[in-house]
């Protein structure tokens, strides 16, 4: 995937979801094992002098909704509604640096039946794991379920 495509989807954010602009979230790169977004911590700290919890869920929420877009897109459906039905985060660790989210890309295996269903029933689900990083220890874990569905 290109950074034109992460490029054009962060415009869509900032220009639907207002919010993404004002925490000034960066939708950063995408390769085989994560697709990688980042805020700073200045804008998005909390009394504490650490990233605020609802900036974290925001982030983590927002951001693996970004790859089920990219992913449906990849996939020929574009024209598609993408909602996060349900989400469980569990926080760690306080993050006191820039905030950094990483999104698991599904299997193959994963993406083969998203793509069946979406083909045969119009909707689909997807899972999509994430978790922000500090040092290379994850500080909050996320796990969220998509709902994918043809217009």
């Amino acid at each position: 995937m290109n950074l034109e495509k992460l490029k054009e989807l962060e415009k869509k954010i900032y220009n639907e979801i207002p919010m993404t602009r004002l925490m000034e979230l960066k939708l950063v790169n995408i390769d085989d094992k994560y697709f990688k977004t980042s805020a700073p911590l200045d804008i998005n700290v909390n009394d504490k002098g650490s990233a605020f919890g609802g900036s974290l869920s925001s982030i983590a929420i927002i951001s693996s909704w970004c790859l089920s877009k990219l992913i449906s897109d990849e996939l020929g459906f574009e024209n598609v509604d993408i909602l996060v039905i349900k989400n469980h985060s569990s926080f760690k660790k306080q993050v006191t640096n820039d905030i950094v989210c990483l999104c698991t890309i599904p299997t193959q295996k994963e993406i083969n039946i998203l793509k069946e269903k979406l083909k045969t029933k119009e909707s689909a689900s997807l899972k999509i794991h994430a978790k922000i990083v500090q040092d290379d220890e994850t500080c909050m874990d996320y796990e969220g379920i998509y709902v994918i569905k043809k217009r």
